[in-house]
């Protein structure tokens, strides 16, 4: 079975950069990335799909047991695991567990919007390691940002009360990119760092352009930051400008930057 082929926009953390390159992707003319909600439907589904594959994958002589005595005439013993052959039940499980995805996909092409995909940052590495299992063709585009930018606007973002969550955060962080710079070794990557694409936008438009196949992005898209919605939690906390400001870091989360950073090379 042949399974969809999103891009995956995501990010070591939150406040990477990953919203400002969704619209940018959206500004194209035959690109569409859907937000978090996707996401956040694929979870749970990916997680079962794969603990069931594993239990039928090594328990199959037992499961199909069943099915071929009770074919064979022998209806009266112990069936409580009875199924259908495993291989098109699998495959019911997977397009099941898809289905959300595989609507995206099929909505974004009925609207000539053929690249398309999902943006969540700092989604996690299991869940990616599944996807891919499930739709071989994903393409990630990983947005880095510096850390000391992405915690500050992070603590102010989070309202971090303590700098006990400054130092996960920062562990997270180096955790994903440490995972993505492995995963980067097989499978197609392309990693943008959000200064660069922001002080040279030419360049990284043109990566983007071809890695994706997305057309005639705006790049005037990167001059207009927005980082919080009128309906969001966070909206309170946002300036005149309509933006959250960064929040200073103290010495301590300095030092969490540091060595994340330094851990990482």
């Amino acid at each position: 079975m042949r399974g969809p082929d999103p891009l995956l926009l995501t990010s070591p953390a939150t406040r990477s950069g990953t919203t400002l390159l969704q619209r940018l992707l959206c500004s194209a003319t035959n690109a569409l990335i859907y937000g978090e909600e996707v996401g956040k439907d694929l979870d749970v589904p990916l997680q079962v799909l794969a603990s069931r594959e594993l239990v039928y994958r090594h328990g199959r002589p037992r499961f199909e047991g069943h099915l071929d005595r009770l074919l064979a005439g022998d209806g009266d013993g112990w069936m409580v695991d009875l199924l259908p052959p495993l291989d098109g039940y699998l495959d019911a499980l997977r397009a099941g567990a898809l289905a959300g995805l595989a609507h995206c996909g099929e909505h974004a092409r009925a609207i000539g919007r053929p690249v398309w995909g999902f943006k969540y940052p700092g989604w996690s590495p299991p869940l990616v390691r599944m996807l891919h299992a499930q739709a071989p063709a994903l393409r990630v585009i990983y947005v880095v940002r510096g850390l000391a930018d992405t915690l500050s606007s992070a603590k102010a973002w989070h309202g971090f009360v303590d700098e006990r969550e400054a130092e996960v955060f920062c562990a997270q962080w180096l955790a994903h990119r440490r995972f993505m710079r492995d995963w980067a070794q097989g499978h197609p990557v392309l990693e943008l760092r959000l200064e660069a694409l922001l002080a040279a936008p030419a360049e990284g438009l043109e990566a983007l352009a071809e890695f994706t196949g997305a057309r005639d992005m705006d790049a005037s898209v990167l001059t207009r930051r927005i980082n919080a919605g009128a309906g969001d939690a966070v909206h309170a906390r946002r300036d005149a400008s309509g933006n959250i400001a960064p929040a200073a870091l103290s010495p301590r989360e300095w030092d969490f930057v540091a060595a994340a950073e330094a851990a990482l090379h």
